[in-house]
């Protein structure tokens, strides 16, 4: 090498690479940070493979409130069960209180109307009875004698005749209102004892409605009278399950009765006779049972003995 060309050497800027290249006389490798920016891309893949690969997770439908059919990881069931029992609970007792609220109100406006119209009734009879002093009187004598305070009688007793009837007609209008809480009350209390029952019962056939009310009439009641007495669901989920079983024991004796009807599965003649061996085996324990002493009995095993062993 020139001077020239080892001045110009020496006067050039020397990296670590050239440093390294020139001392170990080969080229140096990429650095690592090359290699492993590629790294990621390929692991990147292959994640990818694997999550094509893999299974789909389990999964569950679960309705919606409005009757939409969601897909929910199969996880959540419990969750899920949580929530339903959790609603169900929540519509059970909605349902209690609004017909503890019904009953309340109801029992309320017979409280206030009920008084009213006792002394309402009281205050007629009283006029009834003052009217009826007026029958007695000797109206033709009265006017014969004194025609001015026959006059005055009459118009009292008219007066009090109007008082009657419109005493008569505000008591008739009470009673009225009464009916009509009443038949209100009933039906709001059966709407929601029917609305409690389905959602102890759940999904109900016609069939099974049809069977519900036969049990009811089984009972003695019609069913506007079970109506006004049925206010709690659980007595119609009762009524409900003593129609299952009622048509579960019919279903049972009609099923006994056809097979005291149907022919024999085994002809006559086809089973074969009991075992000589099984015979002499229950007479022994007959012989045995009847033998008064152990003498006896002693005398049986021996003669066993002998004839099976001759």
């Amino acid at each position: 090498m020139s001077t020239e060309q080892s001045a110009a050497t020496d006067s050039a800027p020397q990296t670590v690479e050239s440093r390294l290249e020139s001392y170990f006389g080969a080229p140096i490798p990429p650095p690592v940070e090359d290699q492993q920016e590629e790294a990621p891309e390929e692991a990147q893949e292959e994640t990818e493979d694997e999550e094509e690969q893999a299974p789909a997770a389990a999964e569950i439908d679960f309705e919606a409130d409005d009757g939409s059919v969601i897909k929910l990881p199969a996880a959540a069931k419990e969750a899920v069960l949580r929530r339903q029992d959790y609603t169900q609970k929540t519509q059970q007792l909605a349902v209690q209180q609004k017909l503890a609220d019904d009953a309340l109100q109801y029992a309320e406006a017979l409280k206030q109307l009920l008084p009213v119209i006792s002394d309402d009734y009281s205050e007629l009879k009283s006029i009834e009875r003052e009217i009826a002093q007026y029958h007695n009187l000797d109206w033709d004598l009265l006017y014969q004698s004194n025609p001015g305070q026959a006059f005055a009688l009459q118009q009292k007793q008219l007066k009090l005749e109007k008082d009657f009837a419109s005493k008569e007609k505000a008591i008739t209008g009470k009673a009225q209102a009464i009916d009509e809480a009443t038949k209100k009350h009933r039906a709001i209390q059966w709407a929601e004892a029917e609305k409690g029952a389905r959602q102890l019962i759940g999904t109900m056939t016609q069939a099974e409605n049809v069977a519900m009310a036969e049990t009811v009439r089984s009972l003695g009641f019609t069913p506007e009278q079970f109506k006004e007495k049925a206010s709690d669901p659980r007595l119609i989920a009762a009524i409900y399950k003593a129609a299952k079983w009622d048509a579960l024991q019919a279903n049972k004796s009609a099923s006994v009765a056809k097979t005291a009807n149907a022919p024999p599965v085994v002809k006559a003649g086809a089973v074969s006779g009991m075992p000589q061996q099984v015979k002499q085996e229950l007479a022994f324990r007959k012989q045995m049972k009847s033998a008064s002493n152990s003498t006896d009995r002693a005398k049986l095993i021996e003669q066993r003995l002998t004839a099976r062993y001759k």
